[in-house]
């Protein structure tokens, strides 16, 4: 990388943390804070959805998959994404908006009791915790690998970004940067798309010199014997299209927390459906790159495919669009982890710390009434549970919790 590279990244860096600081201001209260005072059009949080499951595990695994499997990759985007995606605006946003619930685990105290609610309030902090350092450290290896950065000094910069702006500005702080970084993930990838197609001679360059199992994105499901995948048509269908995506898509809070955010019902609903049309389109910056990559690049990435994308960039860009390029990856890694940040925040503050307080006071009420909680504490809370978070995620990194033994 050269100067203009870096001047690049650090002009990211800076920008993400202004949104912070300009969006602290109008922070007033908890609803504020955590959901972005449910004022947000549906562009934003439709944007937000989708660029929320753009982290570097998505981004980096998708180009891996394009590389190692082929066309079959696009059924991850229109298999395993999209068809869920709709339902989750057309059936389960409405149930979670009418009721003006919070977070997910608060709906299903509703919906069943409060044991219920804090089950999935303690599984779903303990995997955004573990989620948001395999992103970080996946950051740190990569850049470590291209241009000899230290792993904890990635580890620090990305970390501490994310949590101050954050702290300070919640939700609508998030959902601002998530917009900025699809935006940026789509400028930084585009080009290599249409570089990486040039050099293989465009599309139809392309599949003539695939093998056959590659070229198509049903083959090798009607057909597995001898493809990369080897599953049926079963496993696409049931397996991922039905039983994992709408599990994700419907009630996992890190992407549902942008719908809470959006000023009505209708634009709630938009939101999962504004986020599938983009995920349709999203093979074009990723399965793309990966399938050229097999023929630019096969030796250096059949040993690793975690690695197609980046030594695609540094392949195919010259100085100043490398930046451009670098800071995209950069921002993939931010956009994931800002996501699981702001999803830990709100279900450590109402699901666990402040509903377990609750519990005791009810004890010792005696049929007075329950005053509501004031925004200080709840900011507290808010600011406690993000250095909670962010000291679990590095310590855990350091001791080579997540990845052991490397």
């Amino acid at each position: 990388m050269h100067i203009a590279d870096y001047c690049i990244l650090a002009a990211y860096l800076g920008l993400v943390l202004y949104i912070g600081i300009r969006v602290k201001s109008g922070i007033r209260s908890g609803e504020d804070f955590f959901l972005a005072g449910r004022s947000l059009p549906s562009w934003m949080t439709g944007i937000a959805y989708m660029s929320a499951n753009l982290g570097s595990l998505e981004l980096m695994g998708f180009v891996a998959n394009g590389a190692k499997y082929g066309m079959f990759t696009n059924q991850l985007y229109w298999i395993g994404s999209v068809p869920a995606m709709i339902f989750a605006g057309l059936v389960m946003t409405p149930m979670f908006y009418r009721n003006r619930v919070k977070s997910v685990p608060e709906y299903l105290k509703m919906r069943y009791d409060e044991k219920t609610r804090t089950l999935n309030a303690m599984g779903f902090a303990v995997l955004t915790i573990l989620t948001s350092g395999i992103n970080l450290y996946g950051l740190a290896i990569v850049f470590k690998v291209l241009f000899n950065w230290p792993i904890d000094g990635s580890i620090l910069v990305a970390a501490v970004t994310v949590f101050t702006y954050v702290i300070w500005g919640g939700l609508r702080a998030s959902i601002y940067t998530e917009i900025l970084q699809f935006f940026l993930i789509i400028i930084g990838l585009f080009p290599l798309s249409i570089l990486a197609l040039r050099e293989v001679g465009g599309g139809a360059g392309l599949m003539s010199r695939l093998p056959v199992n590659m070229m198509h994105t049903w083959w090798p499901i009607l057909h597995p014997a001898g493809t990369p995948y080897g599953g049926g048509l079963f496993s696409i269908i049931v397996g991922l299209g039905f039983v994992v995506s709408f599990a994700y898509w419907s009630t996992d809070f890190l992407v549902m927390q942008r719908t809470f955010a959006a000023s009505d019902l209708a634009s709630a609903q938009r939101t999962p459906i504004i986020a599938a049309f983009a995920k349709a389109l999203f093979p074009i910056f990723t399965v793309v790159p990966g399938l050229a990559a097999l023929l630019i690049m096969p030796h250096a990435i059949q040993q690793n495919y975690n690695l197609t994308l980046p030594l695609m960039l540094v392949h195919f860009y010259p100085a100043g669009l490398l930046g451009i390029g670098i800071t995209a990856l950069f921002a993939s890694f931010m956009a994931g982890m800002a996501g699981n940040v702001t999803a830990f925040n709100t279900v450590w503050t109402y699901d666990l710390y402040h509903a377990q307080h609750r519990q005791v006071d009810a004890a010792h009420m005696r049929g007075h009434t329950k005053p509501a909680i004031p925004f200080k504490p709840i900011q507290t809370s808010a600011r406690l549970s993000v250095w909670l978070c962010g000291v679990s995620i590095i310590r855990g990194n350091r001791n080579n919790t997540f990845w052991p033994g490397s």
